[in-house]
C-alpha cells in the first residue's frame, strides 16, 4: 500500500490487507521501543535546542507525534461506528504553538508518546479488517481509507524520529 510517507523499518510488505492491522502494530511496538531506547537518555538542552530560528526543537517534533497519535486515536476508533465522517484540517503549527511542547521536560514527553502509541497498537491490533476499507475525508479533501490512514500514521512517525535524529548533524 503506497502512503505519502513510506514505511523505513520494521515491516516488510503489506500486500494482503489481512496482515495490516498485526503487521503496522508491531512496526509501531518496534519503532517506539527502538526510539525511547536510543534517545530517554538526551539531554534537556539538547533535545530543546533548534537547528534554526522557525523551525521545530526535538521536543516540538516529538509533540507534533502526539498531536498525530491523538487525531489519528479519534479516526481510528470513529470509523469502526460513524458511516461517513471527516475531521478539520490538522493545524500542526497552532497545535505544537498552543501546547507549549518546548516547555515540557523531553522524559515526560517521550513517556506519554510512548504509551499514547502502546494504546493505538491496541486499537489497531483490534480493528477488524473490514473497517480498514472504510473512506475517510482528509482535511484537503482527498479521499482515501483507513487502512491507509493506520500505513501512513506509522510512516510518518518514523519520518519524524529519523528528523529528530538527524537534528545533530545541521545543529553542529
Amino acid at each position: 500500500m503506497k502512503t505519502k510517507y513510506p514505511i523505513e523499518r520494521f515491516v516488510d510488505t503489506l500486500d494482503d490487507l489481512s496482515t495490516i492491522p498485526e503487521k503496522i502494530a508491531d512496526g509501531i511496538r518496534k519503532t517506539v521501543e527502538d526510539f525511547v531506547m536510543r534517545l530517554e537518555r538526551l539531554e534537556e538542552s539538547t533535545a530543546s535546542q533548534k537547528s534554526q530560528p522557525g523551525k521545530w526543537s526535538r521536543k516540538e517534533i516529538l509533540g507534533h507525534l502526539i498531536d498525530s497519535a491523538a487525531n489519528n486515536h479519534h479516526r481510528f476508533v470513529r470509523a469502526q461506528y460513524v458511516k461517513d465522517f471527516s475531521f478539520p484540517p490538522y493545524e500542526q503549527t497552532e497545535w505544537v504553538r498552543i501546547q507549549h511542547y518546548y516547555s515540557l521536560p523531553w522524559k515526560d514527553l517521550l513517556t506519554f508518546w510512548k504509551s499514547y502509541n502502546c494504546h493505538l497498537v491496541h486499537i489497531i491490533q483490534n480493528m477488524p479488517i473490514e473497517f480498514l476499507q472504510v473512506p475517510y475525508k482528509l482535511g484537503s479533501g482527498e479521499l482515501v481509507t483507513i487502512g491507509y490512514i493506520v500505513v501512513d500514521y506509522l510512516g510518518h512517525m518514523q519520518h519524524h524520529l529519523r528528523q529528530i535524529e538527524q537534528m545533530q548533524d545541521t545543529i553542529d
